[in-house]
């Protein structure tokens, strides 16, 4: 297993990697709740859902789901919406272990998006 970074480029132009492997574990970039277009869904909800949407397709591409998150960090714009966050990312897992999370309150998130994810996880 090699520790030397592996970097993956995003199936379309970034100015950022995708994910970093190093040895057994992926770095993703942020997620937030846009879509192929870059048009940002509406209302807190539809941004989870496609902000998760967006991290089980990045995931796919290595072959993984949702359960092999380990750590996630999300960042909000309003951190009263914390505990609907919860609740919403608790659902995608169904009876399925939960990564462990860290919050933060940010002033803003591109695209104005209101909810932004960071994971890791384990190949």
């Amino acid at each position: 297993m090699s520790t030397e970074p592996a970097f993956y480029a995003y199936p379309f132009d970034a100015p950022f990697s995708e994910a970093v492997r190093i040895g057994d574990t992926l770095y993703l970039s942020g997620h937030i709740g846009d879509d192929d277009d870059g048009k940002l869904a509406q209302g807190f909800d539809a941004e989870v859902a496609q902000m998760m949407a967006n991290v089980t397709a990045s995931l796919a591409r290595f072959d993984l789901e949702l359960d092999a998150l380990i750590s996630i960090r999300v960042m909000l714009t309003d951190m009263s919406q914390l505990d609907r966050f919860h609740t919403l990312f608790a659902a995608c897992f169904g009876d399925k272990p939960l990564p462990v999370c860290s919050a933060f309150g940010v002033t803003q998130l591109a695209l104005d998006a209101t909810v932004e994810i960071e994971c890791v996880a384990n190949l």
